[in-house]
């Protein structure tokens, strides 16, 4: 119902307004629509290809960061190694023979050892020394050697038992920088481990090894040692974009656990993901979506030295910022286009209708009665042809306004005659009430009640000319007529009918039923004194959808060998007739003797239930 409304609506909107006004309005739609839909597929397709290229020149971008920044791994593990063979610093670790003084002078010396490294390297925070050959030695002044305890319980101290060096994430040492490290076992003469040699880097000297890379450190940066541990955080993610590539070289983040995530905002980005995402040996990206802030490109380079790799994870957002400023460029481009092709479809539609609108106002003169007016020849063919049309008709009324006159006065010389004709049933009428009253008047009811009903019967046959009534007129004239029987006959009568409530408003050929009625009534003759005649109407489902009406009366029935073809009556045969001029060959009546005695009679006539219809009939199109 709610869409009824609204298509009532529109349907109004659209009557109620101009040809001018519908056009533009089409026009600018549609091109709305069709600038909208290319707008957005150029830039999701653009989009697509610019975002491939952005994350393959990032990735290239990711794999010379990682093959530059990890240059330093060959300095840091030739330092450890170096100490590591030292001869003069594993002479130094003997200590065995000796007494307290000289492992003083040697603890001294293998400091000195260590000092001396530590200068002469580049980009280490600290080299320490873990050994338990010093421990009854008492110090005055710190140094960077230190019992084993203080690492054996670290998480990474097992690892480095089965190995002979390897890079362990560490925890914050007293200043509160993040550190990771390189560990290398130092072994004595016979082959066994005597000290750990511990050389540490902080997070800005590993990030200080990616400054001279531009763009590296958009975004966040994890360093991924070879089993896919998250060794370190560089970098923040920064959406806004406002922060300056220094200051983010400069940030500071936890060292955490191998295995474990960096942060709370690392979400999926961790050494799970990595293992199962990273393929060996190979560097890719991937879009990952599900991140607290919206989605993010993942890029992970191929392995530096010792396997050792980068993963970035970027905000795809801040990726495509400037794409969605040419974005916005284009748009406003593409809607001041719309707006310029929008005022020239006005005037050139306000052009087009132009020659409609001096049409209008030729007819709108036209229809006061200005039978001279012309509108002139326009440019286009099919206006041309409009107002030489509209021309023709003006000229043309000019002299059908005569011929109206001359017809007028005939219509009012045939309506003279009409209604001397009408005077004649008028005046029957007119007789037939007086005498009703005038029964009433001396109280003769029976006389007064006949009189109405003939009244009605001719009321009812005559039907203004018609040749169709409604089932329920035609109803209403055979109850006239056997009322009027009834009171004449020595012999009752008893009328049913039973019609279908759908037929009552069906158009049929008018007095059909009355022949047949009166056949009954005049031939019936019934054994038993009381005639019996019964009505019955209704449809017949089908491809035609008829109606069929049945009388039937217990008279004598039918005479030997009668045959409608062949009977000398008018009434039966001139319904019969009747209804086949007018309906069709498949149409007519059928009677029949009755196995319980009298007559039926089957009436077949189509189903007209509209004055549309009922034309259609008499002019012959159905």
């Amino acid at each position: 119902m709610r869409k009824g409304r609204w298509s009532s609506f529109i349907n109004q909107k659209l009557q109620q307004s101009k040809l001018s006004t519908l056009m533009v309005t089409c026009f600018i739609a549609f091109n709305l629509l069709l600038v909208s839909v290319v707008v957005w597929l150029a830039y999701q397709s653009f989009s697509a290809v610019t975002f491939a290229e952005i994350s393959k020149a990032r990735l290239a971008l990711l794999n010379e960061s990682t093959r530059r920044g990890f240059d330093f791994i060959t300095g840091v593990t030739g330092t450890a190694y170096g100490l590591a063979s030292n001869r003069e610093l594993s002479n130094l670790l003997e200590t065995a023979d000796t007494g307290r003084l000289a492992q003083i002078h040697q603890r001294r010396e293998v400091s000195r050892i260590l000092d001396h490294t530590m200068v002469v390297s580049e980009g280490i925070t600290s080299i320490e020394l873990y050994t338990d050959v010093f421990n009854e030695v008492t110090v005055t002044m710190a140094d960077r050697i230190f019992p084993v305890d203080t690492i054996a319980h670290d998480s990474w101290f097992a690892t480095l038992e089965k190995a002979d060096a390897a890079w362990v994430p560490l925890r914050e040492n007293e200043s509160g920088q993040s550190l990771v490290g390189y560990a290398q076992r130092i072994f004595d003469s016979r082959g066994g481990t005597v000290a750990y040699v511990l050389i540490r880097l902080s997070r800005a000297d590993i990030v200080r090894r990616f400054a001279d890379v531009p763009m590296v450190l958009d975004g966040k940066v994890l360093l991924v040692d070879t089993a896919g541990n998250v060794v370190m955080q560089m970098g923040r993610v920064d959406p806004a974009g406002e922060k300056e590539r220094a200051d983010r070289r400069n940030e500071a983040s936890t060292i955490q656990e191998t295995g474990e995530a960096v942060n709370s905002s690392s979400s999926i980005i961790d050494s799970a993901w990595i293992q199962e995402h990273v393929q060996h040996g190979a560097d890719g990206y991937e879009v990952v979506s599900g991140q607290p802030g919206g989605a993010q490109l993942v890029l992970y380079s191929r392995p530096a030295m010792l396997q050792w790799r980068l993963v970035q994870t970027i905000p795809v957002y801040t990726l495509l910022s400037p794409l969605r400023q040419a974005g916005w460029q284009i748009l406003g481009i593409a809607v001041l286009g719309l707006l310029c092709s929008a005022v020239l479809a006005y005037l050139f539609v306000r052009r087009i209708i132009r020659p409609l609108r001096q049409l209008i106002k030729r007819m709108r003169q036209l229809e006061k009665g200005d039978f001279d007016t012309r509108v002139q020849l326009s440019f286009t063919e099919e206006y041309a042809h409009l107002a030489y049309g509209f021309n023709h008709m003006a000229s043309q009324l000019t002299t059908l306004m005569e011929q109206v006159k001359d017809e007028s006065r005939a219509k009012r010389e045939a309506q003279t005659g009409l209604l001397e004709a009408q005077i004649k049933p008028h005046f029957l009428y007119n007789t037939l009430d007086m005498i009703h009253w005038r029964a009433l008047d001396y109280e003769a009811k029976d006389i007064s009640r006949m009189i109405v009903q003939l009244s009605k019967l001719l009321r009812i046959g005559l039907s203004g000319g018609r040749l169709f009534i409604r089932v329920r007129d035609e109803l209403e004239h055979a109850r006239c007529y056997v009322n009027i029987q009834s009171e004449r006959l020595p012999f009752s009568i008893q009328y049913q009918e039973q019609i279908d409530p759908h037929t009552r408003g069906c158009y049929i050929p008018k007095i059909i039923l009355q022949p047949f009625i009166e056949n009954a009534v005049m031939h019936g003759h019934p054994e038993e004194g009381t005639l019996r005649i019964q009505v019955h109407m209704h449809e017949v489902e089908g491809p035609h959808q008829d109606i069929v009406i049945r009388i039937t009366d217990n008279g004598r029935g039918l005479p030997e060998g009668w045959k409608l073809e062949e009977t000398c009556g008018i009434g039966v045969r001139n319904v019969h007739q009747r209804i086949q001029l007018y309906c069709g060959k498949r149409y007519g009546v059928q009677l029949s003797d009755r196995e319980s005695g009298g007559v039926e009679v089957t009436i077949t006539l189509p189903r007209i239930e509209t004055d549309e219809q009922l034309n259609l009939w008499l002019d012959g199109e159905k």
